[in-house]
């Protein structure tokens, strides 16, 4: 059976709640065959390094995108572990961006209005 980490090009990263509360899960998934590869409890700078530690050199220096939300922990990972790949949003999250941006727009006046 392959290693789900041979070939990889483009990986995504996120952090979800798995349970009531703030219980976390960090999975990176192969953007490119579309599944999930790796998952770890928790989330941040230190489980995401995890993951780059399960792979060898020649692994880390084949990913050239890794797509994610605009957390800090997942630029400081891919600058120590993949300097050559880029950080690129995920689509989801660009979605999210620009759906929130009219209703931000939108409510600026309400906003003002109650201020003054």
């Amino acid at each position: 059976m392959p290693s789900p980490f041979g070939g990889l090009t483009s990986i995504g990263v996120d952090e979800t709640g798995y349970r009531k509360g703030h219980t976390c899960i960090t999975v990176v998934v192969d953007q490119e065959r579309h599944r999930a590869i790796w998952a770890h409890d928790g989330y941040g700078r230190d489980v995401f390094g995890l993951f780059f530690q399960t792979l060898t050199p020649e692994q880390r220096a084949s990913i050239r995108v890794v797509a994610g939300d605009g957390a800090r922990w997942i630029d400081s990972c891919v600058h120590e572990w993949c300097p050559n790949a880029e950080r690129a949003p995920d689509g989801f999250h660009i979605v999210s961006w620009t759906s929130d941006a009219p209703d931000k727009v939108r409510r600026h006046p309400w906003n003002q209005a109650r201020r003054d």
